[in-house]
């Protein structure tokens, strides 16, 4: 009982201070079991933590250890997503479309579902409505059906349900300002690897990644050469790091440790403003990401020409985004493109790099380098770019180029405008947005329609001079025109 009604004065043989000695006792006892509790359930939220939402800390055991060998709450409820038979559904992240991520490439890691025979150019998001007519064999009427077809949407390529969980959290954690440089740690990333490519796949490729480093000089070799042939048969999967801007040494050694190239073909890590020349080198392009084709670092303004000519190293990439590295000169990127395997082999076939400040000459040599294979190309807010070198030097990627972005170009006018639409006779994606002395897209049009392959048109004209009316009266004249006038878009100009 309490103090208060221990002492009531009944007992005046010394009792009370007794009862006291005893209540102390109890209540010291009551408090070491409650603390040990406390210390106990501490400790096992921690274990979760470090298993299922990667809590990164110091201790290099931890981060080099193998998975659990009881799989935790959270993954068992990953694999369950993993073998669902739920249907695919658009992916959602948990913020509101932004203006600013309007982009012709971006978001980088969605695709179009049902997955597109490349290439195609069709406009996103079509819907086909088929009517077909039945006889009733009971009476003389006619039984009409309508059928329609499965409507396009984005998501996550190459995703699951598990994988589209994990995005989900990361991008609630970048959202929420709680997605510190530690807060990702290895055990998250091989959750991610399982969701993407099973967990006995996962287990079965983090064992031989530590088996392969405990071998020495040739037998080294052999078992590195015999891991990554294994690797190849794995299945790819895409991964967003988009706006975390305390992501630097931690997390991307976090996914190194995890193994996370083994599977990962995509990977967006734009405006993660601690990603530096050394991280880029040293983890990213050192090997341990062998399979990766696409790969975004927009905004990463510290990263400078020593960093990016790593990036030849990764010599499965098919597409890149360098755009808004104000420390990367047009020449850095010439000098990769020109020693890069994937250009010699052609099999690089989207580069944006906006915002660096391209001139005539310098897009000469790049197209000089692509011509033939180049599919998607942004050189905006260059304002040394004049109208007439810009349509006369595309020409020479008339075959191939149906995706151009030239943003806040100066020397893009009606003019200019007009002759692409001529030069460039399958384009599909256009980004004009504040190329303010283009005042009508009626010339383009025009010149497309001339053209016997010419497709529809998708363009993003915002801060252009293009009018509403001017816009509705082009429509009028022309079929197979889409223009976002405002700062919508987000991720419409996607075709792959």
């Amino acid at each position: 009982p309490p103090r208060d009604q221990r002492s009531n004065g009944v007992d005046s043989s010394g009792s009370n201070d007794e009862n006291d000695n005893n209540g102390d006792t109890a209540n010291a006892i009551s408090k070491q079991k409650s603390s040990s509790l406390k210390i106990r359930m501490k400790r096992s939220a921690s274990g979760i933590s470090s298993s299922s939402i990667g809590d990164n800390n110091k201790d290099t055991d931890n981060h080099s250890s193998l998975p659990p060998k009881e799989p935790t709450m959270t993954s068992r409820l990953l694999r369950s997503l993993r073998d669902s038979t739920l249907p695919q559904q658009p992916y959602s992240g948990p913020g509101r479309p932004n203006a600013n991520d309007v982009d012709i490439a971006h978001p980088w890691i969605m695709a179009v579902y049902p997955p597109r025979e490349p290439p195609s150019n069709a406009p996103l998001m079509i819907t086909t409505t088929a009517t077909t007519t039945e006889d009733e064999n009971d009476n003389d009427t006619n039984h009409e059906t309508a059928t329609t077809t499965t409507t396009e949407f984005l998501t996550i390529e190459h995703s699951n349900r598990a994988v589209e969980c994990i995005q989900q959290f990361i991008d609630a954690l970048v959202e929420s300002g709680r997605a510190g440089d530690s807060r990702m740690g290895v055990h998250f990333f091989r959750e991610w690897v399982s969701a993407a490519i099973g967990h006995v796949a996962a287990n079965a490729a983090i064992t031989a990644k530590k088996d392969g480093k405990e071998k020495r000089s040739s037998s080294k070799k052999r078992q590195k050469k015999k891991r990554i042939m294994t690797n190849e048969s794995l299945p790819l999967g895409s991964l967003s790091l988009h706006n975390f801007a305390a992501g630097s040494t931690l997390t991307f050694g976090a996914m190194e440790k995890a193994n996370v190239g083994c599977c990962l073909g995509t990977l967006d890590v734009s405006g993660v403003h601690g990603l530096t020349d050394d991280i880029l080198t040293d983890v990213i392009c050192n090997g341990s990401f062998p399979r990766l084709r696409r790969l975004s670092v927009k905004n990463c303004r510290k990263l400078t020409g020593k960093g990016i000519a790593a990036l030849s190293k990764l010599n499965k990439l098919t597409a890149l985004d360098l755009g808004g590295c104000f420390n990367i000169h047009p020449n850095d990127v010439i000098s990769l493109v020109q020693s890069h395997p994937s250009t010699k082999k052609g099999r690089l076939t989207e580069l944006y790099a906006s915002g660096l400040g391209w001139t005539d000459v310098a897009l000469e040599e790049i197209v000089d380098l692509t011509e033939g294979h180049l599919r998607g190309l942004g050189v905006g807010f260059s304002p040394y770019i004049s109208g007439p070198g810009l349509s006369l030097i595309l020409s020479r990627l008339a075959s191939t180029l149906d995706r151009l972005a030239v943003p806040f170009c100066t020397g893009m006018d009606d003019a200019a405008a007009a002759a692409l639409g001529s030069k460039l006779p399958n384009l599909a994606v256009l980004d004009i947005r504040g190329c303010n002395k283009v005042y009508s897209l009626s010339g383009i049009m025009d010149q497309r329609s001339e053209g016997a392959t010419a497709g529809h048109l998708f363009v993003l004209a915002r801060y252009s001079g293009i009018s509403n009316n001017s816009l509705e009266e082009t429509m009028r004249l022309y079929d197979g025109l889409s223009c976002i006038l405002d700062g919508g878009g987000v991720g419409e100009g996607i075709r792959r």
